[in-house]
């Protein structure tokens, strides 16, 4: 059996992720371009001395007795869980080490330097270079939970740490394994420099790895260890473990080392088995038709010892066609580093590297940073919509494009605010509707509710199906009787996939009729009720004379001062903004006749006159109505936009608060005074427009750099696409510190993971020589 069929190839192992650490090749594309160029014997390894300490939270007096070969081995490894997309503090898999090392004289020379080393004693020296810790070290400083098993076989350890580490997979040991090896000792020729290297793979059940839209590399198809100084018969076992013929299998050796000082190098091991990995992947085997898809890796280890090892050529993976609207394929890409400089370092790799590839998708790229890149404090992120717009926006140095900031150590509080009546239109959050299925099963649930009372489908609001339903549904928006129950069924799909992706409120106010979607995220009203509740508010509202809204910029006492009999104040948003509410004859009278120049006032498009006396004949029957349907306490603390402060918890469970908020003027210049008295926190509109968050911007207790005000959908004169403004959202939360569920998020698509930089490490030099002197 030469093909490899994942479906019934339970045995195959996926290489996921590759690092290396060579002479003049600090990295993958760095190796392969060295190894196509040849290399001098015994190159110097540069920089070998040199350790990013403060990345693995290792004191600089550990970081110089620590044997440089088990830093560099902790660094690969860093670098191949990162090529492998792979976040061990998220990752629900169990991780595994298998790795082994060359013998070096660092602990003698330590022992010899002891007196010049006062914070360093024999236990010491032990643990920070015995070959026991090799392993254990990067499973402990990287938090790795599975097997960590040191494995030593000279030349031949590379390949029996893949041995052990396919076994102990197929054997459920774990579910993800490192393999690596890593010698660095001194040059023969000068103790200042030192000569060897390091490789690092990662390894994941072929099944899984298609499952999880993984990178691969390569599959490991067979493997054999054995004593007898007989390579040809492990090579046969491995074969028959592989399922192929020997005709079948292109043969790589590892040349036992000659150098004086070298025979524990496993250096040949690595190289051999690295180069037989980039002549089968996908991304790095010869363009040639002749290139080998199996290829069998040998390597002697001491006494007669060898070990075989065979890769092949991977499946392609299957990549969901791309939608055909492109618009839909924005994207989210998130960065982040321990400290500032890294960061730009960061920012700048990977948008040159991003230039270089402008064919990768991006919302593989967005996948592969929000999901296999862990977390830290200093974070910045881009919104793009293509791989060729965000290396842009990522070279081009300018602030706006890439905002950042730095998280704080606990999440800051968020307020949800909803808005009411002004924003709605036809194609709100369409997008959504289109690629989020958990918005669109709300959305759906909501129509299939609403549909029998109100004699249309609400789903063509958001997502009409031609031109004469676009304007029907035009046309029924502009009623109460409709437009009320659509901007709630917004407002509360949104907040739910919100919530899904992990934004989850402290707090919640609404204005107005966004005071249900409030109420309803609260816990106050069921989903059922609260829709009902809404329907047979517009219902109600609609069965009321005309009536109208106006906007005028006084405070409320200078237009209590100035209303005429028949209008009311129907909402306080603001110290001098106040709209009044009333008969629309009337209140389109006292906007002519305005008695003052130089004051704004507008009529609102709202075709109600809610929050006024007219609204008194309905108030009985309203009452009635919420006397059936079940009330509880919140769950979620709820800011009243009829008192302006916080909502007793038996009170708002009562329908006598809701009749009071349907007469009574909604004061929500009070409530955002209110939301001031969160600390730090955030204020999210939840719905369509941005009418809160301007209100929010202009309220003096809301000033001040620190305050993040934020929207989530457009207004309708706003042509930024949708995802645009909810992904720009979103990223400003993940930098103040909202851990989001990348899972959940919209993406359009099907998404895999790709290769993108690793972590730009800033090392700092531990020379024992100058530290001992």
């Amino acid at each position: 059996m030469n093909a490899i069929d994942p479906d019934h190839d339970d045995a195959a192992v996926a290489i996921v992720g590759m690092a290396v650490r060579f002479p003049g090749a600090d990295g993958i594309a760095a190796y392969q371009a060295r190894s196509r160029q040849g290399s001098r014997p015994e190159p110097v390894l540069e920089d070998a001395d040199a350790f990013d300490h403060t990345f693995f939270g290792v004191s600089p007096g550990e970081a110089l007795i620590t044997d440089p070969q088990q830093r560099v081995l902790l660094e690969c490894a860093q670098h191949a869980l990162e090529d492998a997309a792979c976040d061990p503090a998220v990752e629900p898999g169990v991780i595994g080490v298998y790795a082994g090392c060359g013998g070096t004289p660092h602990a003698a020379r330590l022992r010899r330097e002891m007196h010049r080393l006062p914070f360093a004693d024999d236990w010491q020296i032990r643990i920070a270079t015995g070959a026991d810790f090799l392993a254990a070290r990067p499973a402990y400083k990287l938090g790795l939970a599975g097997p960590a098993v040191t494995v030593q076989a000279a030349g031949a350890t590379m390949l029996l740490a893949v041995h052990s580490a396919v076994q102990a997979l197929l054997a459920g040991e774990c579910d993800i394994a490192l393999a690596g090896a890593v010698t660095v000792r001194p040059a023969v020729a000068d103790r200042g420099q030192s000569v060897g290297g390091c490789g690092v793979v990662v390894l994941k059940p072929l099944r899984a790895a298609l499952e999880a839209g993984d990178r691969l590399h390569a599959v490991v198809r067979g493997t054999a260890v054995g004593s007898g100084n007989d390579p040809e018969r492990i090579a046969r076992q491995a074969r028959a473990v592989a399922r192929v013929q020997a005709e079948a299998v292109a043969a790589v050796r590892a040349d036992r080392p000659q150098a004086p000082g070298a025979v524990t190098d496993t250096m040949p091991g690595v190289a051999a088995f690295l180069d037989a990995v980039l002549a089968v992947a996908p991304d790095t085997a010869p363009a040639d038709a002749d290139a080998p898809r199996l290829i069998g890796v040998s390597a002697p280890g001491p006494h007669g010892l060898h070990a075989h090892v065979v890769v092949a050529r991977p499946p392609r993976p299957h990549r969901a066609q791309p939608e055909p609207d492109g618009a839909q394929d924005w994207q989210l890409l998130p960065l982040s580093a321990r400290d500032a400089t890294a960061l730009d370092d960061l920012t700048v790799r990977l948008g040159q590297h991003l230039a270089r590839l402008p064919q990768e998708p991006v919302r593989d790229v967005a996948w592969t940073l929000q999901t296999g890149r862990a977390r830290y404090a200093h974070r910045r992120f881009v919104v793009a919509l293509g791989t060729d717009v965000a290396a842009a926006a990522l070279t081009s140095g300018k602030r706006r494009l890439t905002p950042s900031g730095t998280a704080p150590e606990a999440a800051r509080p968020l307020v949800m605010t909803f808005p009411g009546q002004g924003g709605q239109h036809v194609g709100m959050a369409r997008t959504f509707y289109r690629i989020d299925p958990g918005f669109r099963a709300d959305v759906d649930a909501c129509a299939e509710l609403a549909g029998p009372a109100l004699g249309l489908d609400l789903r063509s609001v958001v997502d009409p199906g031609g031109d004469d339903e676009d304007e029907r549904a035009r046309r029924a928006l502009t009623t109460i009787e409709v437009g009320q129950p659509a901007v709630f069924m917004v407002e509360y799909a949104l907040a739910r996939a919100l919530q899904r992706w992990g934004v989850r409120p402290a707090a919640v106010v609404g204005h107005s009729l966004g005071a249900y979607a409030a109420a309803c995220v609260a816990g106050v009203f069921s989903f059922p009720d609260a829709l009902a509740l809404v329907v047979e508010r517009g219902r109600l509202l609609q069965s009321l004379p005309s009536g109208s809204m106006a906007a005028v910029g006084l405070s409320e006492a200078e237009v209590l001062e100035l209303l005429p009999e028949g209008l009311g104040i129907g909402a306080v948003n603001g110290p001098r903004q106040v709209a009044v509410s009333g008969p629309t004859e009337l209140v389109e009278r006292f906007v002519r006749e305005f008695p003052r120049e130089g004051v704004e006032v507008k009529l609102l498009k709202i075709a109600t006159a809610g929050h006024s006396a007219l609204v008194e004949p309905i108030l009985d029957q309203y009452e009635a109505y919420m006397a059936g349907l079940r009330l509880s306490r919140p769950q979620v603390p709820v800011i009243s936009d009829t008192t302006g402060t916080w909502a007793d918890p038996g009170d708002i469970a009562t329908p006598g608060y809701w009749r009071r908020h349907l007469r009574h003027a909604v004061r929500f210049d009070d409530a955002l005074g209110t939301v001031a008295q969160v600390p730090g926190g955030i204020l999210l509109e939840v719905g369509p427009g941005m009418t809160l968050t301007s209100l929010a911007k202009r309220h003096p207790a809301l000033e001040g750099p620190d305050r993040l005000m934020l929207h989530t959908l457009p207004h309708p004169a706003d042509e930024t696409p949708e995802l645009s403004i909810l992904l720009t959202a979103l990223g400003r939360l993940w930098i103040a510190g909202t851990e989001l569920d990348w899972a959940g998020l919209p993406s359009g698509g099907g998404r895999h993971r790709v290769r993108l930089p690793g972590y730009p490490f800033r090392r700092t030099r531990f020379d024992l020589d100058a530290a001992a002197h």
